[in-house]
This record gives C-alpha cells, sequence and structure tokens, in this order.
C-alpha cells in the first residue's frame, strides 16, 4: 500500500475524505504514517539490520536512525583489510584505560559508544588509519516515507494497520476516545497475531535443524 492510498483509506475511517476540507493536513497524516512504522517494528521487535559505512577518526557521527552497532569493522592499514573491531561502553573504556582521552594515536582496536550519536575509536587511529572506511552493522529504523509513492517496510500483510493506526491519531486528535481505542486495539491485534506467526515459525526452524548426533 502506497502513502497516498494510507492516507486516503485513513480519511474514509475518521470520515473526512477532503484533504482541503479536514482537521489534518496530509502532512500530519504522513508523520503519523511514519510513527506507525516505529511503533510496529519495535513492537515486532524487528527492526532491520543495516550496514552503513562511515569514515574513520578519532569521533564519528553516528546516523540518527542507529539503534545499536551490533559489528564493526575498519579497513586497517596497512593491510588494507577489514579487521574487527571490539564494541564497548564509555565505562569499560574507563576500565581499560583511565586516561583514554590523553591516548596516543594507534590502530585502533575498539569502537566506543559515547552517547546516542556518537562513537569514539580507540586508541584514536594514526595518520595511515584515519580517513578509512569504518562498516558497522546493526539495527537502524528505515527512512521517513514522504512521496505518495512510498511504501513501507513491513510485509504487506501489515499494510492495513497503517490507515487504522492514522486514524487512531485522528480520533485522538478530535476527542473521540472511544473510537481511538477500537482503532489501536484492531492495530495491535494484527501485530499480534504477525508476532505470534513469527515465533511459531522460529521454534519450527530450531526443531528442523538436525542436531549434530543426527549426521
Amino acid at each position: 500500500m502506497q502513502l497516498s492510498e494510507m492516507r486516503t483509506e485513513a480519511r474514509l475511517i475518521f470520515n473526512e475524505p477532503d484533504a482541503d476540507n479536514s482537521h489534518f493536513t496530509n502532512s500530519q497524516l504522513n508523520a503519523w504514517a511514519n510513527e506507525c512504522d516505529r511503533y510496529a517494528l519495535t513492537r515486532l521487535q524487528s527492526i532491520p539490520i543495516k550496514e552503513r559505512d562511515y569514515t574513520s577518526g578519532a569521533t564519528i557521527s553516528l546516523n540518527a536512525r542507529m539503534l545499536t552497532i551490533d559489528r564493526v569493522y575498519l579497513k586497517e592499514q596497512p593491510q588494507n583489510k577489514f579487521q574487527a573491531l571490539i564494541i564497548i561502553d564509555l565505562e569499560t573504556l574507563e576500565t581499560v584505560d583511565p586516561q583514554w582521552p590523553s591516548a596516543e594515536v594507534g590502530v585502533p582496536r575498539y569502537l566506543v559508544r559515547k552517547d546516542t550519536g556518537t562513537a569514539l575509536m580507540y586508541p584514536p587511529p594514526d595518520t595511515a588509519n584515519t580517513g578509512q572506511t569504518v562498516r558497522t552493522y546493526g539495527m537502524e529504523f528505515p527512512a521517513d516515507m514522504s512521496a505518495d509513492g512510498d511504501k513501507p517496510s513491513l510485509p504487506i500483510n501489515l499494510h492495513d494497520i497503517y490507515p487504522h493506526y492514522m486514524a487512531y491519531r485522528a480520533f485522538q486528535g478530535l476527542g473521540m476516545t472511544d473510537k481511538a481505542t477500537v482503532e489501536l486495539i484492531f492495530v495491535n491485534s494484527q501485530l499480534k497475531a504477525q508476532l505470534a506467526i513469527s515465533t511459531r515459525f522460529s521454534q519450527q526452524l530450531v526443531q528442523w535443524i538436525p542436531q549434530q548426533d543426527e549426521f
């Protein structure tokens, strides 16, 4: 379902089909569609894994959509090959080296998640290892939908929840609490059903995998 179709369906649900004669603009509905995307991905615990490249330096500014860094590699010099870095937090770094702010440059061995949007390389990269590729893999929210033809990242069987979530937010704005509750219950029921399907499939897959003594 495209973003324009979501808006049309949502407007039918909260009975304001004319965008020019409505309490809510298309931009507001778009924002609610993206809010639904984040809500659903979080509830399903199925945020996509994203590969992203950064440039090495003492400090790296992370993409704002990145939630976790699960693996990280530096294109180390002079070997010119990707080498895995160890991911630690700032508290662990202080244990490794209490004087880390004054550390001499060298070949980085750690990536330190300093805060939500910043990571440090330790030790800070020397000249040869500055400006090299740092490749990360981690959970990241998909880009917002904005164009009319954009589609959500969720499976097609869940596309129907978007108009209902948008209607839920509209009914909230109109003070129609009962109707808002009905729409949110529908959204959550669909997500619960999807989660049950995914969990059952995962369990069946584990049962199917041959054990070592079966070979």
